[in-house]
């Protein structure tokens, strides 16, 4: 009996001393644990926001090379009929040359016998 009541009285002094702790330590990680949630949504929602923040960059990204590609495609096409043009021009230049060197050489003929 007496082994009964050193239990009890042990048992009461846990539950006086020990007890109003154990509580006191279960709120604080009930808040600590609220913090925390609290904390990962907000890491969530930044997170969030700058994966937008880079799809938005990325597109406006994209839309600046594909205007850097139509501009550099334009200015391929303005090369080429440039090219196209000065061919056309040395053709004409060569044909010209050999006119002239055919006419010189009938005046030439024109000229001996003349």
């Amino acid at each position: 009996m007496a082994a009964k009541g050193v239990y009890d009285t042990v048992k009461q002094a846990i539950q006086d001393l020990i007890a109003p702790d154990l509580e006191r330590i279960k709120g604080q990680l009930t808040g600590l644990d609220a913090r925390i949630n609290a904390l990962e949504k907000r890491i969530d929602e930044g997170l969030a926001a700058v994966r937008s923040e880079i799809g938005s960059l990325r597109n406006e990204t994209h839309a600046g090379l594909r205007a850097v590609d139509d501009r550099i495609d334009a200015l391929k096409e303005r090369v080429e009929q440039t090219n196209k043009r000065l061919d056309d021009t040395n053709r004409r230049l060569d044909e010209a040359l050999d006119i002239r060197e055919r006419l010189a050489a009938l005046e030439a003929r024109v000229a001996a016998r003349g």
